[in-house]
């Protein structure tokens, strides 16, 4: 070792002085197992020479015990430099009496060197020139190292954070220690602001960061945890950030956590619009009515449904189906490679080809095909296919048709001609004879040179051209003129065929009934003189049982014929105009809402009233019409010898127009308005119970399209009856099969996305015809009645949902109130009883009544909903703005919120009125503290249009479809 040079000669220690002459030899046995046994190296020199180490000692440094005593210190150094530089640094401190403690590089006796920490100090402070110096060594290198180690991991930790491309974050009990630039910028901090903040600053929503604990459980278990979660900008606005943590000590979590951030904003954004894209695209195949199959390598890799149901597969079946097993035979399959050459040079392939299906059968097939990526045949192609077989059999079926057609012109015993614009097109031989013409002479002349003069072919142009519509049949008889001059009575029919040009297309055919009209005459004559006769001698026996048959044949309120009397007149009409060959119409008419009269005002009134009805329906019949009461506020008019549908129109108008003025009974003033459906002998019947039958069917008709109007009877009008009846008796059963199902829909708000609630919507569950939406069964149920049990099902239903998915969270459930449910007495009973039986709070229920429903009797509304308030449950106005109350109304109602109708939703962004008007009715909702909810919002432009209206909800396709309950409920439980 090294110490200050020795001013005089110093005795060995082996020979203490003689003042330790009287030390026991018990402290020297100590004084040694001292030595021996300790963990650090001890040594003593004197003169620069070692007499005296312990074994830790001469251990470090690679040496026996007893070689290094006498070796001079510069032994354990690797030079002489290194030596006689700490001697520099050592002779001063030492030679002052003060303790050197310094690291130095010693050397081993085999030559390897170590870092090791030295304390030396003069054995005797008083004269440490004199007594020697004591040596304390310690080996530090593994010490040093890692030091050296963690260093070097702060220094590249340091860098990493610094040049990170993701945000990474230390966190000790919910506070930010320290985090890299990345993450500051990424939340718009300057450096440093974010350093002891508590990570709330870092969330959008409260609840966001109560859902953390998730995570740090997971921590606390050495567990990754993982996350993509909304967070919040210095600034207030939000962006998606994945974030990904660990514990820094699995074993001890509370010492923090690291975490790695990424802004996935974009890639959220992008996702989603590859999903959107997707689920397009799948929709698309799947819905498409034609084929799309992609095919690589000539097998199918990929196809929709439609494609396997043309091919006969089950669904999956198709995929890696080699396209041969779609022909016939070898030949036609590799006649088609040639195709796929077409196909990379980028061109489109189309045809028909005779396809087979995997049964084996046949059938015709539109094709048509490209490659996905021109020139590269590995990325395949794409064909889309179409089953064109019933065409084919259409196309010969009109080849057919035309041949029939000409065996028809040529040997029908009518005369048939072809007219457009009055112009003959097309004519048989048998008109060309009836009028004297040779071979196509008539073609391409005006039909005037039919008539007997150019005035009665004017009138007849009038008739047809102006009064029939596209499909329609026009009948008359008109005097005819051959080529010789001679006239004869001619019976024209024609159906108009165009499809509503400016130029008329018809067919007529031209049958001459002169001498049949002339045998009628005579027959009428000879009827006309027997039935005088028979009169004559009869009128004292018609006169006694005219009145008997009076009282048996009509009413006795109005004094009209009754239903027997009806059918007797109908069916001798309809006789009469089967030997005349003529047109009877059947005009059934009802009165709109009399039930309601003659329950509000009695029954006196009500009869009164149909009093006065008869009396206006008889003022407006001509002489030999017929007009019945078949029973309350039901009559049947019988219309003989009509010439023209327009004629039955007028009359209709007319009874229309004169039952529609106001009556004045009891000095009350009463208007009604008659709904008229109109059946005409022979097309829509040739009996008289068909017509009446008809005639009802097309009142009904009349009846749905609005009232106070009437409709001609079709055969589309018999068979929605069929169906009406049909889908009724369905209805009522579906009640008790369970069918019914309740869908339910998000509300959210407008400016957090946040669900705020659900409405629910029912469904029926068809088992033939699937899911069945309520536009084709409410109105049904709300006519029987079926919609009291209908509502009552789904009130309960939904009330029991809510309480499902957990009454804490607040989300209100809305039930849709029909006009019938609304009017029902009972009801505030019903939704107590629904609220008591499924535990739901009642402010978790809100009932929504349409806008006419609550204007259509204030008081009765009024009474109402102070009951269902009294409840707690809320109260929506739906469908708002299409209707006509006003917001004074609204105030009086103590309504509770409004739903904008999707009519405007649909078109305010873009168009200035709906623009105009819905921010209207937002401010003055919200003056009256009545919140909003937009319906049928679909787009991002509707959306953004309506938050900065101040709309409160949104309600649409935008934030969710309707759902089934299950599928509603997983974002719950």
């Amino acid at each position: 070792m090294n110490e200050p040079a020795p001013r005089r000669t110093i005795e060995a220690l082996e020979s203490p002085p003689a003042s330790d002459a009287g030390r026991t030899r018990y402290t020297q046995l100590e004084y040694e197992a001292l030595l021996a046994n300790a963990s650090i190296g001890i040594a003593f020199t004197r003169e620069r020479r070692f007499f005296l180490c312990n074994p830790k000692f001469a251990e470090m440094f690679g040496w026996a015990s007893d070689e290094l005593i006498g070796q001079p210190g510069e032994v354990v150094y690797p030079s002489h430099e290194s030596y006689a530089a700490l001697g520099q640094i050592a002779a001063p401190i030492i030679g002052a009496g003060r303790q050197l403690d310094v690291e130095w590089e010693l050397r081993r006796k085999d030559g390897s060197t170590f870092l090791g920490r030295l304390i030396a100090k003069a054995i005797d402070d008083k004269n440490p020139q004199q007594g020697g110096t004591v040596w304390i060594v310690e080996d530090i290198t593994e010490r040093r190292r890692q030091s050296d180690e963690v260093q070097r991991l702060l220094r590249e930790q340091a860098a990493i954070l610094g040049t990170a491309s993701i945000g990474v974050v230390f966190v000790k009990d919910r506070r930010i220690v320290r985090c890299n630039r990345r993450y500051e910028e990424m939340y718009g901090y300057g450096a440093g602001e974010l350093d002891g903040q508590p990570t709330t600053v870092l969330y959008a929503e409260s609840a966001d960061h109560a859902r953390a604990d998730e995570a740090y459980a997971n921590l606390a278990r050495g567990q990754t945890a993982r996350r993509v979660e909304l967070r919040r900008r210095k600034d207030g606005s939000t962006f998606w950030m994945r974030t990904e943590g660990r514990a820094v000590d699995a074993h001890d979590p509370h010492r923090g956590s690291v975490w790695t951030c990424e802004d996935v904003t974009e890639q959220r954004r992008a996702e989603d619009e590859l999903q959107r894209v997707l689920a397009e695209q799948q929709a698309l195949l799947e819905n498409v009515v034609v084929g799309i199959a992609f095919n690589r390598g000539r097998s199918i890799v990929r196809c929709n449904r439609r494609f396997e149901e043309m091919f006969a597969y089950a669904p999956g079946e198709a995929i890696g189906v080699p396209m041969r097993d779609m022909y016939f035979t070898d030949e036609e399959f590799e006649r088609r490679n040639a195709v796929y050459q077409e196909l990379d040079a980028g061109r489109t392939h189309a045809r028909e080809s005779w396809m087979r299906r995997r049964d084996g059968s046949g059938f015709w097939c539109r094709i048509s095909g490209r490659a996905v990526q021109a020139g590269d045949p590995t990325k395949g192609y794409v064909w889309l296919l179409e089953d064109i077989t019933q065409q084919h059999a259409a196309e010969e079926r009109i080849e057919r048709a035309a041949a029939e057609q000409e065996l028809i012109l040529d040997n029908a015993t009518v005369g048939i001609a072809f007219v457009r614009n009055r112009i003959i097109q097309r004519c048989n031989r048998y008109l060309e004879e009836m009028v004297g013409a040779g071979p196509g002479e008539l073609v391409g002349e005006s039909s005037a040179v039919l008539f007997e003069a150019e005035q009665e072919w004017r009138a007849a142009g009038r008739l047809a051209h102006e009064s029939t519509a596209p499909g329609e049949r026009h009948d008359s008889e008109w005097r005819f003129k051959r080529r010789d001059g001679s006239l004869f009575r001619c019976r024209t029919r024609g159906r108009r065929i165009d499809a509503g040009k400016a130029e008329q297309e018809w067919i007529w055919s031209f049958e001459d009934v002169t001498a049949e009209r002339e045998a009628d005459s005579r027959v009428q004559q000879a009827l006309d003189a027997l039935e005088r006769m028979v009169a004559e001698r009869t009128a004292e026996l018609q006169d006694a049982q005219a009145r008997a048959q009076y009282l048996a044949d009509h009413d006795p309120l109005t004094g009209l014929p009754n239903r027997r009397l009806l059918e007797d007149r109908l069916t001798q009409a309809l006789a009469l105009g089967q030997r005349h060959r003529s047109q009877t119409a059947v005009m059934f008419v009802d009165l709109d809402r009399f039930k309601t009269i003659n329950d509000s005002l009695g029954h006196a009134v009500g009869d009164a009233l149909l009093k006065e009805v008869a009396g206006r329906l008889a003022a407006q019949l001509r002489t030999g019409d017929t007009i019945c009461r078949i029973g309350g506020d039901e009559f049947v008019v019988v219309l003989p010898e009509i010439k023209r549908s327009s004629d039955l129109a007028q009359v209709a108008q007319k009874v229309i127009e004169q039952l529609s003025q106001p009556v004045v009974i009891e000095e009350r003033e009463i208007i009604v308005t008659p709904s008229i459906g109109i059946a005409v002998f022979p097309d829509d019947g040739r009996d008289a119970e068909s017509l009446i039958r008809n005639a009802d069917a097309a009142m009904y008709h009349a009846k749905e399209l609005g009232r106070a109007n009437y409709q001609f009877f079709t055969e589309q009008m018999n068979q929605a009856a069929s169906r009406r009846l049909a889908l009724e008796s369905e209805l009522r059963r579906a009640l008790g099969r369970d069918e019914l199902r309740v869908h339910y829909q998000r509300i959210v708000e407008a400016k957090t996305g946040r669900v705020a609630g659900h409405e629910a919507l029912v469904r029926w569950q068809h088992p033939e015809r699937g899911l069945v939406l309520p536009g084709e069964f409410i109105q049904l149920a709300e006519e029987t009645g079926l919609i009291l049990r209908i509502g009552e099902w789904v009130l309960r239903e939904a009330c029991r949902w809510a309480t499902f998915i957990g009454a804490e969270r607040g989300l209100q459930v809305a039930v849709n109130l029909s006009p019938r449910q609304f009017n029902d007495p009972r009801l505030p009973d019903i939704v107590a009883r629904a609220l008591r039986e499924t535990g739901l709070p009642p402010g978790l229920l809100e009932l929504e009544i349409t806008e006419s429903t609550a204007m259509r009797e204030t008081d009765a509304t009024l009474g109402t909903l102070k009951r269902l308030k009294q409840l707690g449950v809320s109260i929506a106005i739906d469908d708002f703005g299409t209707g006509y109350s006003s917001l004074a109304y609204l105030k009086r109602f103590t309504v509770d919120k409004v739903k904008i109708d999707r009519a405007f939703v649909a078109e305010a962004p873009g168009d200035r009125d709906h623009g105009a008007i819905v921010p209207a009715v937002v401010a003055l909702a919200h003056a009256l503290g009545i919140r909003v909810i937009a319906e049928g919002v679909e787009t991002e432009a509707q959306r953004a249009f309506l938050e900065g209206c101040g709309c409160d909800y949104l309600q649409g396709y935008l934030a969710g479809r309707p759902v089934d309950a299950d599928t509603a409920a997983k974002d719950y439980v």
